[in-house]
């Protein structure tokens, strides 16, 4: 079957906060109605019926993600039963995880009186003084953040911020100098960049650029290094370097960024470093070790800390685009889009952000919205090919092909230099091409990909099976996809394959062999499925033939596939629906490898 297609902190120095109230408090929390508001008991019985299903609605839409119905839901269950501690913290949490940093700052003194350890709280009220300047009100708060719940090197590097805004530099340097990594370690380009921000916020300019450079010269791929590193070069007078910089790096990473706002000679002289731009990169660094974890167990508190971030510091990009993949991930789409639309447009983020609107767009069926976005990118950058790539991916997504083509090509024609990452273009534009029946430009495609990563299993699979399916190369074809599957072995599309070669060669023996194995890969692909049905008619297994087409019907195969199915179903296997599942090869088509 063919196939289509930071670390500054330790991941344990986190805010842990209870995934649920449940957890800690084995139910549903009980209520108190303050003592001079004591109802009627009717009243009181409906008080109780509309307070928990306020908050079992709250809970509902927090297991769904969508934190802003779980805040107005816990905030109105709150309103009757204002002094109830659980739903206090429970509110102050939905708050948090729904990005209202103020709001909750407006409970956590509450949720203090009962935690006075908790770290949400006191680094939201932290945070709050922060904005206003007070950093020794800040560094007090963080102070009260109880032993279970340290902050470790978080809290040093944060207090080291804390210090240079109350122009204690010695004392700054000093925490910094305390977790100086070692010459060569990855996060040593990180911590010099903060080391330098600190420097320039002292006045001490020529300490600063030292570090600048070292910075750059250790991490020359690291997108927040070089943006930081350009940042501190052009307000210490060396325009000219940064702008340099800055062109080098996203010619090298032209697919992902675009330097244009940056570079442009009117482009704003960057802001001076704060401590509130420097520790929103502290808490950005936490959000994305969080949502980093293999598990997936940690991505609404990697949204808390993102969110955190952009509170702190409103155009923190980086941190608008984690919050956008994060809610993309929690199918939140629309929610998704506008985190994207806050991302500003001189940011070399702000390409990708576009792109990725176009695509959400998609997701929300406005296809045609997503497609006009795509066209006007297309146009707006004429030396760029991933803005047609996406059109050309979310058109073949919509089975319209010959529009994927047209994609495609443009794409290709804007190719300045080929190398081994441009198999996947050309591989695409094979695919579509295939499915309008121009086999043999897609066969070209094809090679080309193969040449491009001769190792490409997704490649090797599907020119192999297209051509033994239309029973062209059959040795070099069966050569293919052994090669696939010893890469994949684990792959059912590729297993499937290589029992559908030997189908389509006769061997039907080794066809059920193969076919069955793909099943167990891979039992709910309907392609398989009618595979092995296939299979099982030409051995003599017509019962259990019926039952895979049956169970293909069932899996929501192609349109094409649904008529040849209920034809096989009623008909048995014969000459008339026994085709090659790609289309029948020309008369002339010569045999063999």
């Amino acid at each position: 079957m063919r196939r289509t297609l930071l670390t500054l902190l330790p991941a344990a120095l986190l805010l842990a906060l209870p995934a649920t109230v449940d957890a800690q408090q084995g139910g549903t929390p009980q209520t108190k109605t303050p003592p001079q508001t004591q109802p009627q008991a009717q009243r009181g019985r409906q008080i109780s019926a509309t307070l928990d299903g306020r908050y079992l609605a709250a809970r509902v839409a927090e297991q769904d993600h969508d934190y802003d119905a779980a805040a107005d839901q816990m905030d109105a269950a709150l309103a009757l039963a204002p002094t109830d501690p659980e739903l206090i913290y429970s509110a102050f949490r939905m708050r948090m995880y729904a990005g209202r940093v103020d709001a909750a700052a407006q409970l956590a003194p509450q949720v203090l009186a009962t935690r006075p350890g908790d770290g949400f709280a006191n680094l939201v009220l932290a945070i709050q003084a922060i904005k206003k300047g007070e950093y020794k009100a800040a560094e007090q708060q963080l102070s009260r953040i109880g032993a279970e719940n340290q902050l470790g090197v978080l809290r040093d590097f944060v207090m080291a911020w804390l210090k240079a805004g109350e122009k204690d530099f010695p004392a700054a340097r000093a925490l910094l100098a305390k977790f100086k990594p070692a010459a060569g370690e990855r996060s040593e380009a990180p911590a010099l960049v903060i080391a330098a921000q600190i420097d320039e916020l002292a006045g001490d300019r020529a300490a600063a650029e030292s570090k600048y450079r070292r910075a750059a010269s250790l991490d020359r791929n690291g997108l927040r290094t070089t943006l930081s590193v350009a940042d501190g070069l052009r307000r210490l007078g060396k325009a000219d370097e940064a702008r340099e910089l800055l062109k080098t790096y996203g010619e090298k990473y032209s697919d992902s960024v675009l330097m244009d706002g940056l570079i442009a000679a009117n482009a704003p002289m960057p802001k001076p470093p704060s401590p509130a731009a420097g520790i929103a990169e502290i808490l950005f660094d936490i959000g994305g070790i969080l949502a980093a974890d293999p598990r997936n167990q940690r991505a609404d508190l990697a949204l808390i800390f993102d969110q955190l971030a952009v509170n702190l510091k409103p155009d923190h990009d980086f941190s608008w685009l984690m919050i956008s993949n994060l809610y993309e991930q929690f199918q939140q789409i629309p929610k998704a889009i506008a985190a994207l639309a806050k991302v500003g447009p001189t940011s070399p983020l702000s390409w990708q952000a576009r792109l990725r609107m176009a695509a959400l767009d998609a997701q929300l069926d406005r296809f045609d919205q997503a497609v006009s976005r795509l066209k006007a990118l297309i146009s707006e950058k004429p030396d760029r090919i991933d803005a047609a790539l996406t059109l050309a991916d979310l058109q073949r997504g919509r089975e319209r092909y010959a529009d994927a083509v047209a994609a495609y090509d443009t794409a290709i024609a804007r190719l300045r230099k080929v190398d081994e990452r441009h198999w996947q273009v050309f591989f695409g534009r094979g695919i579509v091409l295939e499915r309008t029946k121009q086999w043999p430009k897609a066969e070209l495609d094809m090679k080309k990909a193969l040449e491009l990563s001769p190792d490409q299993p997704h490649v090797l699979n599907y020119l192999g099976y297209s051509w033994v399916d239309q029973g062209l190369h059959l040795d070099e074809g069966m050569k293919m996809l052994m090669q696939a599957t010893a890469l994949r072995p684990d792959d059912g599309a590729i297993t499937d394959s290589v029992g559908w070669a030997f189908y389509r060669t006769g061997q039907f023996d080794k066809a059920v062999e193969w076919l069955e194995r793909a099943s167990e890969q891979k039992g709910d692909d309907a392609t398989i499925t009618e595979h092995l049905g296939d299979a099982y008619w030409h051995v003599g297994r017509k019962r259990e033939a019926r039952f895979e087409w049956e169970r293909s019907l069932n899996q929501k195969p192609d349109k094409d596939r649904v008529p040849v199915i209920k034809d096989k179903l009623t008909n048995g296997l014969n000459p008339s629906n026994d085709k090659p599942t790609v289309y029948e090869k020309p008369p002339a088509a010569k045999q063999g490898g």
